[in-house]
């Protein structure tokens, strides 16, 4: 079995610099660790250049949900769905016969 690491930075950079704590796969996160964590996903997730849930689940490792919760507790305002609306679904006319 081959060992996976994470392109994580030490556990010593602040998420500040857009450096994540250091988090190994599966890892639970608790106390600090998880405080740290929570901002630097909450910084990927808001401005400047907002990167989308799905891009962070890729670049920290850790599942959609997880990252969705982690932003809820953080209470960020989650940005609406992206994407072109269904063509019709603007207008809907009743007197089509």
């Amino acid at each position: 079995m081959t060992k996976t690491t994470n392109s994580f930075a030490s556990d010593a950079a602040p998420a500040v610099s857009g450096k994540a704590p250091s988090v190994k796969p599966h890892q639970r996160l608790t106390g600090e660790r998880a405080e740290r964590f929570g901002a630097y996903v909450v910084s990927l997730y808001s401005e400047p250049e907002p990167m989308a849930i799905r891009a962070i689940c890729e670049k920290t490792g850790r599942s959609y949900g997880s990252i969705h919760r982690i932003l809820k507790d953080a209470k960020v305002t989650m940005r609406s769905r992206g994407g072109k609306k269904a063509s019709g679904t603007e207008e809907h006319r009743d007197d089509v016969e």
